[in-house]
């Protein structure tokens, strides 16, 4: 390994491959090294989990890995996903326990023909790992963070925001049931219809046939864009720094 800590950005945050055999106390060095030397790069609007590869760890080493993480870069670590299954901070519990004693009141199942054992109740809203497939609908009252794909004939219906980090091809209705202000982030976007409060944008039969002629999909896998209303209208533009600092995230 040339370098004994490297950071690879991913879908849902980052991967972090660590030196198998350099001593825990100077690994956790490199660690702050690195991410002092990165923290230009980050956006901080946003939670994010990570990963660490290519050594064992105990969960108290994990624990002090994000702990050094978020002091030297100032990121916010909802998340650590070991072996498929996303396992709360410290950091996500306090946020949790904040919202426990703010509302009292209990939430409800999101349906129930569907049953997601990986969904995490996060910050703002829901945290769902899988893949929807077509008849499979969720409903939730916040905003929602899915790690998958949304095939067609898929369904998500949220009273905020919809971040999919996968290929959003089914029906998405963000801001339920009239607000505009919410908007719909995916790494590739090709939804049959996205519906944001009142507004509401089709895909043409055109697009497909044309993704199905035209660029490589790799290419299209790699541009993440942003839907949201203005002018009465849904846009839909790749996402940039510059855009995600005109969106205000409620």
């Amino acid at each position: 390994m040339k370098s004994s800590v490297i950071i690879k950005g991913n879908k849902y945050g980052f991967q972090i491959v660590l030196n198998p055999t350099l001593p825990f106390e100077e690994l956790l060095r490199e660690v702050a090294e690195k991410f002092k030397e990165s923290i230009r790069f980050f956006d901080f609007s946003q939670s994010i989990a990570v990963s660490f590869e290519g050594r064992d760890l105990t969960q108290g080493e994990q624990n002090l890995l994000v702990d050094t993480i978020v002091e030297n870069s100032g990121l916010k670590i909802n998340y650590i996903i070991n072996g498929g299954k996303a396992v709360e901070t410290e950091f996500a519990e306090a946020l949790s326990d904040a919202q426990e004693e703010d509302q009292e009141e209990e939430e409800e199942p999101i349906q129930e023909e569907l049953n997601f054992p990986e969904s995490i109740v996060g910050k703002n809203g829901q945290f769902y790992r899988g893949t929807l497939r077509s008849g499979q609908k969720i409903e939730v009252e916040g905003s929602i963070v899915v790690l998958g794909d949304i095939n067609p004939g898929a369904q998500i219906v949220a009273g905020g925001n919809v971040v999919v980090l996968g290929c959003l091809k089914g029906t998405v209705y963000a801001g339920y049931p009239q607000d505009r202000g919410a908007f719909v982030a995916s790494l590739m976007m090709e939804p049959m219809q996205i519906q944001i409060g009142d507004c509401i944008a089709r895909s043409p039969d055109q697009k497909a046939k044309k993704q199905k002629t035209g660029r490589k999909k790799n290419q299209k896998q790699l541009e993440a864009k942003l839907a949201f209303v203005e002018n009465d209208s849904i846009f839909i533009e790749t996402i940039t720094r510059s855009l995600i600092s005109e969106i205000s995230i409620s």
